[in-house]
């Protein structure tokens, strides 16, 4: 199936590994040209260079999405180098703090928030104007089935993906009537490194279908709603969990 977004420029934070890097080799396929961002210079470069061997367009730039002038700098440089962004794939996050809110330290819960909601407001700041005018863009932000249903040990994390929700719902409206589209994306567990939980045999048995997803599971999803055959959806949540958010026993 053509998804029709070939040549469109795609930018991806986080694309240097796992979920980031997925996502990009997944539009790479669909011959969109990758703006790959990742506070991992060379790990940017790496996926940058794996689509070039595979015959397709990509950069990868060093980025910290919570400094705002350098943000700045640098997706000003991609646009002028590969091209105006049409698809804006907010995939960088940070999960690593768990703690009970009696416990929680205030330095954690900044950072959770600073990254995971201030992080893919900056970014998505940054590009959104310019999908407006030229009246096409795709805007995905990557939530997550703890922020729908909250996770023990998890309030900053869950509340920053929770917030993300109201944000993409909140650009879908702006972006409606000029052809951009916001969508949030919800995994559930992930691998390969979602066994770092020591709960996670546990989490596994909430899972419907009683496995763990994949990278390309959530990539392949991204590259549907980023496409013209989503072009009708916009302010959805899809979850990608096997069936961990629904009742099983």
């Amino acid at each position: 199936m053509d998804l029709g977004i070939k040549g469109r420029v795609a930018l991806v934070t986080g694309g240097a590994r796992s979920l980031g890097k997925a996502d990009c080799l997944a539009l790479a396929s669909e011959g969109c040209r990758l703006v790959i961002l990742d506070l991992n210079a060379e790990g940017a470069a790496e996926t940058a260079r794996e689509i070039v061997d595979q015959g397709g367009t990509a950069r990868g730039y060093e980025a910290d999405i919570t400094n705002r002038p350098q943000l700045a700098e640098v997706i000003a440089q991609a646009q002028s180098e590969v091209g105006p962004v049409d698809i804006c794939v907010n995939n960088a996050g940070f999960i690593y703090t768990m703690g009970q809110l009696k416990d929680m330290q205030d330095a954690d819960w900044d950072m959770n928030l600073q990254i995971n909601l201030t992080g893919t407001y900056n970014v998505t700041k940054a590009v959104f104007p310019g999908m407006r005018e030229r009246k096409w863009g795709r805007v995905i932000c990557m939530a997550s089935i703890a922020g729908l249903m909250g996770g023990f040990g998890q309030a900053a994390y869950s509340t920053g993906k929770m917030g993300l929700v109201g944000f993409a719902k909140s650009v879908a409206l702006e972006g409606a009537r000029y052809n951009v589209t916001a969508n949030v994306i919800a995994p559930g567990i992930i691998g390969p490194n979602a066994n770092l939980s020591p709960l996670y045999e546990r989490m596994v048995k909430r899972v419907a279908m009683q496995i763990e997803g994949q990278p390309e599971d959530v990539a392949h999803a991204i590259a549907f709603l980023c496409s013209e055959r989503a072009r009708y959806i916009t302010g959805a949540i899809l979850t990608v969990t096997g069936g961990m958010d629904l009742f099983t026993f």
